[in-house]
């Protein structure tokens, strides 16, 4: 049977594109492990009616600017808390006001592209309609995996060891001109042999439940404690774990203790996306599990970088890829219109979120999978 060809940008060609550039980006981001759960997808609109960004009280913030092109900056504020006493019986407040307190930060955006190629006449085997679809499904995945590899790499301050699933390379060290940093001592976080706290990696041991009791005294006691999540007007944090973390907590908690803290996961992840999938809840802590935790060598010990997530841990900012839906989408005919190739970008840029090069919303919790 004779192959069906139909040429690149069959139809309308402007409408091809952004239709395509808007499902890739929809798709994208609601497949992607941390902005499925962890961003809101509803944007929020400035005074002109422009959407400006998702809301801040999430552990990701999506921001937009399409004023922006590759190689901008765009900067944006870290919500801080109001501080001072208050005012008592009939004294004067006139004059006690606080100010609203913003710290701000900045984050780099560029060119992010790639590409799939159909093949030759006398390869492709499928309609013009389904290449199409096969195309935008392979570059939705890619582009999930992106944004989940390089949001875990900001936020655990490593692109580490692992090479299995990845598309990043282990020499990878961000993009736009903004550089992996690991987080200060202030926001590092494990349990030593002997039961202590300790900020550094090579004292880590494995996970135990109690460590969370601990971790949130920690974070009490913080002088700038991170900003939590709020769910039911409850303030939560999500940790997410490396799964031989997750496995060692399971062999270390009580069949009691794990059906406790599993009877949350399902219940809550129909109305709450930050319990989409997630392990449960315990105290606090809404736990999740994600095989590409970075891990790193120290000394004989294996590492895992494992996140503790407040509010504005991480920003994602989109600018101007030429479209309206932050994503452009090409279909060219190659090689004398015999090689049909599909290519999608989109201009952007990742960061955790720090001020004076103090991380804001985030704690690295340093497990021992060796």
């Amino acid at each position: 049977m004779a192959n069906t060809v139909i040429p690149a940008n069959t139809g309308n060609p402007q409408l091809v594109p952004r239709i395509f550039s808007a499902q890739l980006m929809k798709r994208s981001i609601g497949e992607s492990f941390f902005l499925g759960r962890f961003a809101l997808q509803e944007f929020i609109r400035s005074g002109d009616g422009s959407l400006v960004g998702t809301d801040p009280n999430k552990p990701i913030q999506i921001l937009r600017d399409l004023e922006r092109t590759s190689g901008d900056t765009i900067q944006y504020d870290l919500i801080a808390d109001v501080k001072g006493d208050g005012v008592y019986g009939d004294d004067i407040l006139r004059g006690k006001e606080a100010k609203l307190s913003f710290l701000l930060d900045q984050v780099h955006i560029d060119q992010v592209r790639k590409g799939v190629d159909a093949g030759g006449k006398m390869t492709r085997k499928r309609t013009k309609h389904d290449l199409r679809l096969v195309a935008r499904n392979a570059l939705t995945r890619w582009f999930a995996r992106f944004f989940d590899e390089a949001i875990t790499c900001y936020i655990a301050g490593i692109r580490g060891e692992g090479t299995a699933q990845w598309v990043l390379p282990t020499s990878w060290n961000g993009f736009a001109g903004n550089p992996l940093q690991i987080n200060d001592d202030a926001h590092e976080f494990t349990i030593d042999s002997g039961g202590n706290y300790s900020a550094n990696p090579s004292n880590a041991t494995t996970l135990k439940l109690s460590w969370f009791n601990k971790l949130e005294t920690f974070l009490t006691l913080m002088d700038y404690p991170l900003n939590p999540v709020y769910v039911d007007g409850e303030p939560c944090y999500v940790v997410v774990l490396h799964p031989t973390a997750v496995e060692q907590l399971k062999e270390d908690a009580s069949a009691n203790s794990w059906l406790e803290i599993q009877k949350h996961a399902n219940v809550r992840g129909k109305d709450n996306p930050l319990f989409k999938d997630s392990l449960g809840k315990y105290g606090r802590f809404i736990l999740h599990s994600f095989s590409k935790v970075p891990y790193k060598t120290y000394g004989s010990k294996k590492v895992a970088h494992c996140m503790v997530l407040g509010a504005q841990a991480c920003v994602l900012a989109f600018g101007d890829a030429g479209g309206k839906f932050s994503f452009s989408w090409h279909e060219e005919l190659e090689d004398r219109g015999n090689r049909l190739v599909v290519d999608a970008a989109t201009i952007l840029g990742i960061k955790k979120c720090t001020f004076d090069d103090q991380a804001f919303g985030t704690i690295t919790l340093y497990v021992d999978i060796t």
